[in-house]
């Protein structure tokens, strides 16, 4: 048992082999110092002029220097695995969307490898033709992209040691580079002519500053990730931005424009000794090279191993159970790697690489601009990254991709999108939780702070319903009313309100909110319904309706079952001293259909409510696909005031702007009210009536006057109303 940990341990040590420079700084470093700084950064120079050459530098590198704050934050967070910054994206983002940029990471890399390749077959072209061979320079790219992929299948512990070797090469070359001679002077070459737009010149020499996930992209083979991730990337970006600032410099002092535009040789004859310039040319490309092919078949295996790829791909994950080398992710990267060398030009390839890394670093910074502004507890980075700089990654890098080119960027989204939500319906990842909910969470949290009594006033007005259930023939109407009125515009909560005691009742009691929970799930209702145990309705009613309240604001309404065995006039004059309307359900044969809504008139201070509450419920889907209408009827007991009340009706409803609305005043004794309401609206799907000055009369005048005006009726609500609703919103 001791010699199987002890072996483990053993393991465990020589699968995180490398510290800060060689694991790190030296692959960043090698591969940011590549095919852009021999070939394309000329071009560059030549193409914009100097003074904008620097500023595309600069620009460059704050991108890379805000992704490198925002790696620091979340490798610093968490226990960093390997994937690289695929792990650091899905761990902050969720599998879904990490996923989603993983992929393309993966085929960013991946094609960045067949980027150097090309490069790589540039310089042995020169060196061959200084012997008289020709050989075509895609052939030498595919032939070369091949012997790269077979040195990182005998392993990532073989090209870590070649990289000092590699790297005294390019110290070698640039040397040469700065020691050669000098033709003109800045003054001339700071402002000469255009002849590349900028933003292309841009894409162009974007791929030189990606190296950086190289070094990202070893994160699972590091010592100290946290430690080395952080170190080893501040400093490549450092140390390479102010080399490319010096060639720049170099570049534009030493050749006229238009041959650093349009003479591949100019690389040569600028420098000291050509030869040490064409070594160092073999042994970057070939060093970046090789670093692109052995970071993404380890993006590829970190999202295997997330159960981010499709069941029939996992085999794609494997690894070599002798050096736990991803040998068939290798092969993969090596075939899309060749088939992107037949697309033949650096420079076209230069910039598909550039759009999918600057994506890629838009959601690097992006998860950091999240996991910051969520202020999750977990979030506790022991390197800071200021959200400003986080943000400003995010946006400089679709910033940039819609100045390169719009319709590119746009294929970009949508290709994400796409993926998103093929892994997200797919739902066979890793659960890997995102920052979303957090975000959620404190957006929430911010507009709660915000809601106060000004979302009393008469434009912003919306009823925000608190219900209660006293009897379980009501938890289903009370819940699709709610629901019907709240769906467009409103929040409500529902009590379902059980005799019994929470000790020895618990168990029912849960068995009863999970059935109240299927039921609204199964029912698509937008409402928010718990179960309590009470021994006494009346009391808990009164003191939720004062506790409840949305952020600062509380809620404008009690909805509750008619009950005669609660005291409604006591609990009438409670809510009206809450400043709260009130509405009564009085249910007796449920709902039947979705027609008819009857509102029965009696003063400007319920039938504007009524009305309001009336067509919230007719313009739900339910009722709008039966082409629910709304009667309001009122009732006068002389001509003159037939008229009058005709005249305030149709200008309420003009004011109104409910188009599904009937009138009908009829003219009768006010003692025969209750009768025709029961006789007009005995058919009615729902009927709404006013009773004013409720907390005035008795419990048993309450209680009869709503049994004798409801007796034929179906379902009805019952309303008295605090706030004023005013049709006419200037």
């Amino acid at each position: 048992m001791t010699k199987k940990k002890g072996v483990s341990a053993e393991s465990e040590v020589q699968t995180k082999k490398f510290g800060t420079f060689s694991g790190v700084f030296l692959p960043s470093l090698l591969t940011i110092f590549g095919a852009v700084m021999y070939f394309i950064a000329p071009q560059v120079v030549g193409g914009v002029g100097l003074a904008k050459a620097i500023l595309i530098i600069l620009i460059a590198h704050s991108v890379t220097l805000a992704t490198a704050f925002s790696i620091s934050a979340i490798a610093t967070n968490i226990k960093v695995g390997g994937g690289g910054l695929y792990y650091l994206i899905s761990r902050s983002l969720g599998s879904e969307f990490g996923g989603s940029i993983g992929i393309q990471l993966y085929f960013a890399q991946t094609i960045a490898s067949s980027f150097y390749a090309i490069a790589f077959a540039r310089g042995v072209s020169i060196v061959l033709g200084y012997i008289g061979v020709t050989l075509a320079e895609m052939n030498i790219a595919i032939l070369s992209l091949i012997f790269f992929a077979l040195l990182v299948f005998i392993g990532a512990n073989f090209i870590v040691k070649i990289q000092y070797a590699i790297f005294a090469a390019i110290i070698l070359s640039l040397a040469s580079i700065f020691l050669g001679p000098h033709t003109a002077t800045i003054s001339t070459s700071l402002f000469s002519p255009t002849t590349i737009p900028f933003w292309i010149a841009f894409a162009m020499f974007f791929p030189a500053v990606t190296g950086i996930d190289a070094g990202v992209g070893m994160s699972g083979e590091l010592k100290n990730p946290r430690k080395s991730l952080v170190i080893g990337t501040f400093t490549s970006i450092i140390v390479t931005m102010l080399v490319y600032l010096a060639l720049a410099v170099k570049f534009a002092v030493s050749a006229s424009p238009e041959d650093l535009v349009s003479n591949s040789q100019i690389i040569y004859q600028i420098s000291l000794f050509a030869p040490l310039v064409i070594i160092g040319i073999l042994m970057a490309t070939s060093s970046s090279a090789l670093s692109s092919l052995m970071t993404a078949p380890r993006c590829l295996v970190a999202m295997s191993e997330d159960k981010i790829l499709p069941r029939f791909l996992n085999f794609l994950g494997r690894k070599s159970k002798r050096d736990s080398e991803p040998r068939i992710a290798i092969f993969l990267s090596l075939l899309i790697g060749l088939g992107i060398i037949l697309l033949g030009s650096l420079e076209v390839v230069s910039q598909i690489v550039s759009m999918f890394f600057l994506s890629v670093y838009g959601w690097i910074n992006g998860a950091a601009f999240f996991e910051k502004i969520s202020k999750n507890p977990s979030y506790r980075p022991t390197f800071n990254a200021p959200t400003l700089i986080s943000f400003y990654g995010m946006f400089a890098a679709y910033a940039i991709m819609y100045l390169f080119n719009p319709k590119i960027m746009l294929i970009v989204i949508v290709l994400q999108c796409l993926l998103f939500f093929s892994l997200y319906k797919a739902k066979k990842s890793m659960k890997i939780e995102g920052v979303w909910q957090g975000v959620s969470f404190q957006l929430l949290r911010s507009l709660l702070k915000s809601m106060d009594v000004g979302a009393r006033s008469v434009k912003n007005w919306r009823p925000t319903i608190l219900a209660f259930s006293t009897n379980e023939l009501n938890n289903h109407p009370i819940a699709n009313l709610l629901n019907w009125i709240g769906s467009r515009s409103s929040v409500t909560k529902m009590y379902f309100l059980r005799k019994g005691n929470f000790k020895s009742d618990v168990a029912n009691n849960n068995i009863q909110q999970a059935n109240l929970l299927n039921y609204t799930k199964e029912h698509a209702l937008e409402i928010f319904p718990r179960t309590i145990l009470t021994d006494n309705f009346q009391k808990t009613i009164e003191n939720l309706s004062q506790a409840e309240t949305l952020g600062n604001l509380p809620l404008n309404t009690v909805m509750l079952d008619f009950n005669s065995k609660i005291e409604t006039s006591d609990l009438a004059r409670s809510i009206s001293a809450m400043d709260k309307n009130l509405i009564l359900l009085r249910n007796q044969t449920g709902f039947t259909n979705f027609k008819r809504v009857d509102v029965w008139w009696s003063s400007k201070k319920n039938g504007n409510f009524m009305i309001l509450l009336a067509y919230l419920i007719t313009h739900s889907k339910q009722w709008l696909e039966q082409g629910a209408t709304i009667k309001i009827f009122n009732v006068v007991d002389n001509k003159t005031k037939h008229r009058r009340d005709i005249r305030e009706l149709e200008n309420i409803i003009e004011q109104s702007r409910i188009e599904n609305i009937e009138l009908e005043v009829i003219e009768s004794k006010q003692n025969k009210i209750a009768e025709i309401i029961n006789s007009k609206s005995s058919d009615a799907d729902l009927v709404i009536l006013g009773l004013t000055d409720m907390e005035k009369k008795t419990n048993k005048q309450v209680i009869e006057t709503i049994q004798k005006f409801t007796e034929k009726l179906k379902v009805s609500l019952i309303v008295s109303a605090k706030d004023k609703i005013d049709f006419q919103i200037n």
